[in-house]
């Protein structure tokens, strides 16, 4: 039956992406709610909101706040707490069915916040209707098209006097044209020094052991510098100079194609695996002749599909996912859908999230565990 889960618990929705997003980046984060959508995010959605400090406040709107739309209620609430702020980075309004059902002026909302407070407004027009990558998505684009500003690709932000200028890039630098490593006839930065920028590094898309240090230390293997859209504004001001961009989540992608059509800045579509499909507990003589099935977000799943392939030809592997799909990854729409699948595959192992095991009903193969957290909700350990 359509929209009937027995099994599987809600998953998270767009407001949770969004707000995963803007979390590290200094901002004050307002979702338009009455208190209810706010503290699901807060107490279920977002892991790092019991270890680390966010601006992120509800509007409290009531009733007759939201039908009249008294916008003005909801800005002075607004200005109350920016008086209190050191220098917040920006603020963002983020939208919830509220907002949706009575059709919110979001633009109107974004020049009055610039005009009332003089601070750069982002709105983030989510409807608590979709799944959180959808959320992710729009707030990526959101910080590209708000931010990135600085011209060509390849040309470095210059500093004022013509001296290098520190960066909240890692512990790296910014050169200005007058640098030894600036090249006089073309005042470019060799592509070496130029960092890489990821898109997509979430704790709802990372594998349960990875933190944005360990996927920033595996992109920048090869030499240069890696850093992950979302813990800093600047970070996004200097990504038109950027030597590529690494997407490890589907949520990243329009963001990546936007800026490599604009900026010129190309992009690469894998996760940064920290040692083959073998963290899945999977021995390579354990996959050889089997018909595998990785449930998980689309670029991990597809990621370590290859890796599979490329190392034991024999295996069959076919990967799906309950959010956005991408390359040979399908759209799970429901969770009938799901068991269908599980029960018309033949499958000797299925790699999931271990709540997907409550749908495997009758099936009689192996169940490796790779948790995703926008599923179950289970932290790491």
């Amino acid at each position: 039956m359509k929209g009937l889960w027995k099994y599987l618990s809600p998953f998270a929705p767009d407001i949770s992406g969004a707000v995963e997003v803007l979390f590290k980046m200094n901002g004050l984060i307002v979702i338009i709610d009455a208190g209810g959508c706010t503290g699901n995010v807060c107490g279920f959605d977002e892991p790092r909101w019991k270890s680390e400090k966010s601006a992120i406040f509800s509007a409290g709107l009531r009733d007759l706040d939201a039908i009249l739309g008294r916008d003005e209620a909801m800005m002075k609430k607004i200005g109350d707490v920016l008086g209190v702020m050191e220098n917040p980075s920006f603020l963002a309004l983020v939208g919830t069915p509220v907002p949706s059902v009575i059709a919110t002026d979001y633009q109107a909302l974004r020049r009055m916040g610039e005009r009332k407070f003089g601070i750069t407004t982002l709105t983030m027009q989510t409807t608590g209707m979709e799944l959180y990558d959808k959320g992710q998505e729009r707030a990526y684009l959101e910080l590209v098209k708000t931010y990135v500003i600085n011209g060509k690709n390849g040309k470095c932000n210059p500093g004022a006097g013509g001296e290098a200028t520190e960066s909240l890039m890692g512990s790296g630098k910014i050169y200005t044209k007058d640098s030894e490593f600036m090249c006089p006839e073309t005042d470019e930065m060799p592509s070496y020094m130029r960092p890489i920028g990821i898109f997509g590094a979430t704790p709802m898309d990372l594998l349960d052991f990875d933190t944005t240090d360990t996927i920033k230390d595996r992109a920048a293997c090869c030499g240069g510098q890696a850093l992950v859209f979302g813990e800093s504004v600047r970070d996004f001001e200097e990504a038109a100079s950027f030597r590529e961009n690494l997407v490890i989540s589907p949520s990243g992608l329009a963001a990546a194609s936007y800026m490599e059509k604009k900026y010129g800045v190309p992009y690469t579509v894998r996760y940064p695996l920290p040692n083959g499909f073998e963290l899945a507990g999977l021995a390579q003589d354990e996959i050889e002749g089997k018909k595998i099935l990785i449930v998980h977000q689309a670029v991990l799943a597809e990621t370590i599909r290859s890796e599979m392939e490329r190392v034991r030809g024999s295996v069959v592997v076919d990967t799906a996912t309950f959010f956005m799909p991408f390359a040979k990854c399908r759209t799970i729409p429901e969770e009938d859908d799901f068991i269908k699948l599980v029960t018309d595959g033949n499958y000797d192992i299925i790699i999931g999230d271990p709540m997907l095991r409550r749908a495997c009903r009758g099936w009689n193969g192996r169940f490796v565990e790779l948790p995703q957290f926008s599923v179950s909700g289970v932290e790491k350990q």
